[in-house]
């Protein structure tokens, strides 16, 4: 069989690339779905290198000709991952415009962006460790996580009434501060209570925008 991952000249799409196109059944849909959260669970606790398409198959409870079915190779199936995480992270992005207006609503927002990468954040993992040996990998997801950056500023700008100057490194710092303090949250659950990290960093953003 022959497997040619697609090309992400543009970046990591906002669809769910198929082999078999975007027109499916219900049935075929739900497939994929399955497919894509074994993933994410597969990759965030094996890495992408540790990530085989049997054991995606294993945890999906379907065979490996079906996933072949729809993704031609383990490469085709993070970027499946990755772009229901770059939709999901449209959609949570979007929300800051509202909630960021007050230091509560920013608060909520944090929250929510820490309940986002509990699900979400093995893409950053897989994709961190595939860009080490795929330059289009490395590149597609750098594009797509500083237009997250621009985005994530833009939208704090609005809410606030404020420019934020150089918007993309603000966000970048704002944005990688979160993820940090995510995964060691986690880490060092026990040490810290994670509604005290959220409020920290909450505040953090409150006033690097506010002064």
């Amino acid at each position: 069989m022959n497997r040619r991952s697609k090309s992400l000249e543009t970046g990591f799409p906002t669809d769910v690339p198929l082999r078999r196109g975007d027109d499916l059944g219900p049935k075929a849909q739900r497939t994929v779905e399955r497919i894509i959260e074994s993933a994410r669970g597969v990759f965030l606790a094996n890495g992408y290198a540790g990530t085989t398409i049997d054991e995606i198959a294993r945890v999906a409870d379907i065979s490996r000709g079906s996933i072949y079915t729809y993704f031609p190779t383990k490469r085709d199936v993070l970027v499946a991952v990755g772009a229901d995480s770059v939709r999901a992270t449209g959609d949570l992005i979007d929300e800051l415009g509202r909630l960021g207006r007050t230091r509560k609503g920013l608060t909520e927002w944090v929250t929510n962006y820490f309940s986002f990468l509990d699900v979400h954040g093995a893409f950053a993992f897989a994709w961190t460790e595939a860009a080490q040996n795929d330059d289009e990998i490395r590149v597609a997801g750098m594009k797509g996580h500083l237009r997250v950056c621009r985005e994530f500023s833009r939208r704090l700008a609005e809410a606030s009434g404020r420019p934020i100057d150089d918007p993309e490194t603000f966000g970048l710092t704002m944005i990688s501060m979160l993820e940090r303090l995510w995964s060691y949250s986690a880490l060092y659950s026990g040490r810290t209570r994670r509604d005290d990290v959220i409020e920290r960093a909450a505040l953090t953003i409150w006033t690097a925008v506010r002064g």
